[in-house]
């Protein structure tokens, strides 16, 4: 028996098994427009990387394409990608499409949510809104500020004609009714030089309504009622919304010609090439203006934010228009787990801080209110000063046929095609029908 055990012993030995299978090793990939900002975290991705072992590779597609390339991928209920940066108002689509990770348990757990303004949570984390339901961390904080040439504003023979004409001093406007003043000052063709440049292109997307709602609302403008009833005829075209259409294409006098197809490239070159005095951007894009490279203006543009305004009844109102991007996953990804924890690296404060030296914008209070950050970037006053005036407009489902339509009906208006009055009315009787189609009345 102990000689039949001992040659078993032996055998064993001789017969080779198969080796365990090594751990398989990971790769996250991030779907995002293809954009500094992105590739920015691709590099910063590294040193996470180094700290978990797990790689990152980045799915970078240009903005025309990137909601459509995103929302194949979801209908397909297969991504190509484990985690990705949806513009604020796609969020609705994607969790009603079931397309989003539900990060609630995680993110109360994880997320310490007082470092980052109200705002910011509901566009960017939250839907429904005040549902206490989550689905991403803020990504890139974005909003509309100003460029303008600072060599004109602060000319003496400008300053003194100004204050002959309009009876205050040139300085950056604080109302949008000072604005419109500026505009017109410097509106001059002869010398191949116009008052302003904003998105004017009768799109969805970065679109006229883009950057329209900060003077909408700082009018004293609403959407609708409210999110319960969402009720549009009498709320967005009250006297209020009337003010603000006729307050926009009132500016648009002010363009340069062409202008009415303006969206970002068109209105970045405008301003790099020195045609206009002010321009109207989203804040990720302001490199592009202070690059030599890029901008024979560069050393002559300053920044301001988006202005206040006077409603009908007097009462002024200041809010800015919010744009950016949430972190959220897929709900089809097989890497759950360190997607996880790539979000957990990237809401770090040090990491939040190496995402803002390097030029970027956090919506992270740690930093914003940290007096360090204004050194980091010629915006960064202009970030701090937005961040608690910060507001967003539609994200459920149904957006994108909202703000082409009335992006569509005031670019109209801005033509001469039909009246302020009349583009705000079609607006709001559409909206209703859009809505009602939808369902939202009968819930």
């Amino acid at each position: 028996m102990r000689r039949a055990l001992t040659a078993l012993i032996a055998l064993c030995i001789l017969i080779p098994f198969p080796a365990a299978p090594a751990e398989e090793k990971v790769t996250l990939t991030i779907m995002w427009a293809d954009w500094e900002p992105a590739h920015l975290l691709l590099k910063l991705a590294e040193e996470f990387t180094k700290e978990t072992g797990i790689e990152v590779r980045g799915n970078f597609v240009p903005w025309p394409q990137y909601h459509d390339k995103m929302f194949v991928e979801f209908a397909s209920r297969k991504t190509s990608f484990d985690i990705c940066l949806p513009d604020s108002q796609w969020i609705g689509e994607a969790v009603e499409g079931g397309h989003l990770l539900e990060l609630t348990d995680w993110i109360k757990e994880k997320v310490d949510l007082n470092n980052y303004p109200e705002m910011v949570i509901k566009s960017y984390s939250e839907y429904p809104d005040g549902s206490g339901r989550y689905y991403g961390v803020p990504g890139l904080l974005d909003f509309v500020l100003f460029a303008y040439r600072k060599d004109l504003f602060e000319d003496p023979k400008e300053k003194e004609e100004f204050k002959k004409r309009y009876g205050y001093e040139l300085k950056v406007p604080e109302t949008w009714e000072q604005l419109r003043d500026i505009a017109e000052f410097f509106t001059r063709p002869e010398q191949n030089l116009y008052g302003i440049a904003m998105w004017q292109a009768p799109l969805a997307t970065a679109g006229l309504v883009d950057e329209f709602l900060g003077l909408f609302w700082s009018k004293g403008g609403r959407l609708w009622s409210g999110y319960e009833d969402k009720k549009v005829v009498g709320y967005l075209n009250d006297e209020a919304g009337y003010e603000a259409a006729k307050l926009w294409v009132e500016l648009y006098k002010f363009h340069p010609p062409g202008a009415a197809n303006y969206s970002v490239d068109e209105v970045l070159t405008a301003m790099q090439q020195g045609l206009v005095a002010m321009a109207a951007i989203y804040a990720a894009f302001y490199p592009a203006l202070t690059d030599p490279k890029k901008s024979r203006y560069a050393d002559k543009i300053g920044f301001f934010m988006s202005p206040a305004a006077v409603d009908p009844s007097g009462k002024k109102h200041h809010y800015v228009q919010l744009g950016g991007q949430g972190m959220s996953i897929s709900a089809y990804t097989p890497h759950k787990e360190e997607a996880l924890k790539f979000l957990e690296w990237w809401i770090r404060e040090e990491t939040q801080w190496k995402f803002a030296e390097a030029g970027q914008i956090t919506p992270d209070k740690r930093v914003v209110y940290d007096d360090r950050f204004l050194k980091l970037a010629p915006i960064n006053e202009v970030v701090r000063k937005s961040l608690p005036l910060l507001r967003d407009f539609w994200e459920i489902p149904e957006y994108n046929e909202m703000a082409e339509y009335m992006s569509r009906k005031l670019n109209q208006a801005c033509l001469g095609q039909i009246t302020p009055k009349e583009a705000m009315d079609d607006i709001a009787r559409r909206h209703e029908e859009i809505l009602r189609a939808a369902g939202y009345y009968g819930r």
